[in-house]
């Protein structure tokens, strides 16, 4: 399903009629919050969340004027689910989040430093190693950043950006190990932010 999804995604960028110019623009980061995932068991609750850790991933756009982008990215995040004891962080498994979504970009100048503001929606997929399966949801993201030409045809891109991912309240996993315990949402909504810098190739 994210193949098909991916795939359809990027045929739809690529057939807009107004582009201008290709860019690839992989990068790095850094993933905070993840807040929302609690851990359950017949015999403890405990406060849970997605370990903030770097994650890595790539945006493949198209220029459509000299001041707006339209995009498809790609995000990756290898973590662990932990949960609090005591005030006391402990891990408890291994904990996949993966974003891919299709957006859009607005830039506020035309000169060699351009800040910018994007927004971007799509599937978010969320797997613990030892869960029975992955869960796909709906996600929103809106970010800030600055992009600083380098040369005519490479630029530095860095910004910050916030997801929201849709789970509905009470959704989760069952434990592959043990039926007795669970992952579950406590909420509506999975919350995460990303610090990110890349370098943008034009074509």
């Amino acid at each position: 399903m994210m193949k098909r999804y991916g795939i359809l995604l990027l045929g739809l960028l690529c057939c807009s009629a107004s582009a201008e110019g290709l860019y690839v623009t992989p990068f790095g980061g850094y993933s905070f919050g993840g807040q929302g995932v609690d851990v359950n068991s017949t015999d403890y609750y405990n406060r849970g969340k997605a370990e903030d850790s770097a994650h890595y991933g790539v945006i493949v756009g198209l220029t459509v004027s000299p001041l707006a982008n339209s995009y498809v990215l790609y995000s990756h995040q290898q973590t662990d689910l932990i949960q609090q004891v005591n005030s006391v962080d402990q891990r408890l498994d291994e904990f996949s989040v993966d974003y891919w979504h299709t957006g859009g970009t607005l830039y506020f100048s035309r000169s060699d430093f351009r800040p910018y503001m994007t927004g971007s929606f799509g599937l978010t997929r969320l797997k613990p190693a030892q869960s029975l399966d992955a869960s796909n949801y709906f996600s929103m993201s809106f970010g800030v950043g600055a992009q600083l030409l380098l040369t005519d045809n490479l630029a530095l891109m860095t910004e910050i950006r916030g997801f929201a991912t849709f789970v509905g309240n009470n959704n989760g996993y069952d434990c592959e190990q043990s039926q007795q315990c669970a992952w579950y949402y406590s909420g509506d909504a999975v919350w995460q932010g990303q610090a990110n810098i890349g370098l943008t190739l034009q074509f």
